[in-house]
């Protein structure tokens, strides 16, 4: 009987001990691959393009209220013209506030369709290096392991593998 506890024990110890456990920093991992500066660079050419077309409808609107006020100090308009021009104002800055909602929406999509393919592949890259290599779990130390040893640290495998 002692010897079946210990097989059992010996079976346990050894089961529980193969199970590999890794880690990987996302964030600083992406950092370090071209394909995501590229991605980067790209994405601040894309904002900076939604940036100055923002710019232009709001310079154009603050130059329309700006000759409004002129045009009510001086007297040249009449109540239902000021009227009439105050609610054409309104609406181009709604329109204003809609492009500028518009613009992050459209931002966040186009950021989210460059970096798609680079995390499919990264994220493939882990499966295939879970399955080959037994692991059991590779967490993202990036979201808060406190405490990890170096030794499991899988960056280099999986950037190996993405660079193939």
């Amino acid at each position: 009987m002692r010897i079946i506890i210990a097989l059992l024990f010996c079976l346990f110890f050894s089961a529980a001990h193969s199970q590999k456990l890794g880690h990987l920093n996302s964030v600083a991992f992406i950092d370090t691959l071209a394909e995501a500066k590229v991605i980067a660079d790209q994405i601040a050419a894309y904002e900076k393009s939604l940036t100055a077309q923002g710019e232009q409808m709001a310079a154009k609107f603050q130059q329309n209220v700006m000759a409004f006020q002129k045009q009510v100090q001086d007297g040249t308009m009449t109540a239902i013209q000021q009227q009439s021009k105050q609610t054409e104002l309104e609406t181009e800055q709604a329109a204003l506030g809609n492009y500028q909602k518009s613009a992050q929406e459209s931002l966040l999509k186009r950021r989210d369709e460059l970096l798609k393919p680079l995390l499919d592949k990264i994220n493939a890259a882990l499966v295939a290096l879970g399955k080959e290599e037994n692991y059991l779990f590779i967490f993202d130390s990036s979201s808060g392991l406190l405490h990890f040893p170096a030794a499991d640290n899988v960056s280099e495998k999986i950037a190996a593998r993405i660079s193939k």
